[in-house]
């Protein structure tokens, strides 16, 4: 595509050349993809924007990408127990580690707003049909179950459950002391002492 070479290593010198335009949009979306980068619709806006610039430009990004793409290392495998014997404990923590943090909060919310949902049902099922005449359950307690039920459903205003991330590393899953980055166990009980 390019008579020119891209630097392989860190730039001390300006690379020196001259390519046209379209040369130099496909030397960027060449190098993106080989880097495994999925290019989009404004990536695209933006490459070619950047291919009116210099060729000592495109160079650099371009070996920019390349270094980066090539430094990359493969997540080494978790010694995990088998899906079915995984603690909440361990599962969290495998989250932690591959998911950003405000990922990790929008799961646990989708898991915490199916609970929630499922125990609002729940607590409507458990007063169907209580408030029969003659029944030994009071009205004012099918009336709280309801209400229950209500503050907590998010379809009915209860809101998202849990509106912080909630951590297996402190004192079982509650709200972490970190937030909004986690931290450790260790470092939260030598800050406590």
């Amino acid at each position: 595509m390019t008579n020119l070479e891209i630097p392989t290593g860190p730039v001390a010198v300006r690379p020196d050349g001259f390519e046209e335009s379209p040369v130099q949009a496909g030397v960027l979306r060449d190098t993106l993809t080989a880097a495994g980068v999925e290019v989009g619709a404004y990536d695209l806006v933006i490459i070619d924007w950047l291919s009116h610039w210099e060729w000592a430009t495109i160079a650099v990004i371009a070996c920019w990408v390349a270094r980066a793409a090539q430094k990359q290392e493969l997540a080494p495998a978790l010694a995990l127990p088998g899906r079915f014997d995984a603690t909440p404990a361990e599962v969290d923590q495998h989250l932690r580690r591959i998911l950003a943090e405000d990922t990790y909060l929008r799961y646990q919310q989708a898991i915490g707003g199916a609970a929630v949902t499922e125990a609002a049902q729940d607590l409507r099922e458990r007063v169907d049909g209580a408030d029969i005449p003659g029944s030994p359950v009071s009205s004012d307690y099918v009336k709280g179950q309801l209400d229950g039920a209500d503050y907590v459903d998010p379809a009915k205003g209860g809101g998202r459950y849990p509106s912080q991330l909630q951590c297996s590393q402190h004192d079982g899953f509650g709200t972490c002391p970190g937030a909004p980055r986690c931290t450790p166990r260790e470092t939260v009980k030598d800050d406590q002492e």
